[in-house]
């Protein structure tokens, strides 16, 4: 059985809805507890397996789609770094659709500043 991961590794976290597998809400936890073939997450109330790193679907309301799938890798993983490097991406893309809708709907200088300062932020590392 692998070492990885013992309690107290950094791991970025993120949930999937099917039919989807994109990213969502990415962020940095730690494993909380580590027990055979299974670990927990801080912060989650769900179960990891230790061979793909994946949780069983845990349920949010009635419906097809209505359970989330978590994912969890070392933190310093490169697949962690790209997950992260494309959440802050699509939270600069979002931000600038809305900075850019506010001032075609208001075309007042301080919603051209938001806006020239998010679509800017696009350009940024």
């Amino acid at each position: 059985m692998s070492d990885w991961p013992s309690t107290g590794t950094r791991v970025v976290v993120w949930s999937e809805r099917p039919p989807s597998s994109a990213a969502r809400d990415p962020h940095v936890s730690t494993v909380d507890h580590v027990a055979g073939r299974t670990f927990t997450v801080t912060g989650l109330d769900a179960t990891f397996n230790r061979s793909t790193g994946r949780s069983k679907p845990v349920r949010r309301g009635a419906g097809a789609f209505a359970s989330d799938t978590y994912v969890a890798v070392d933190a310093d993983s490169e697949r962690a770094r790209d997950v992260l490097v494309a959440a802050v991406r699509r939270d600069r893309d979002a931000e600038a659709t809305r900075a850019v809708h506010a001032w075609l709907a208001d075309r007042s200088r301080e919603n051209r500043q938001a806006a020239v300062r998010a679509l800017t932020a696009l350009d940024e590392p």
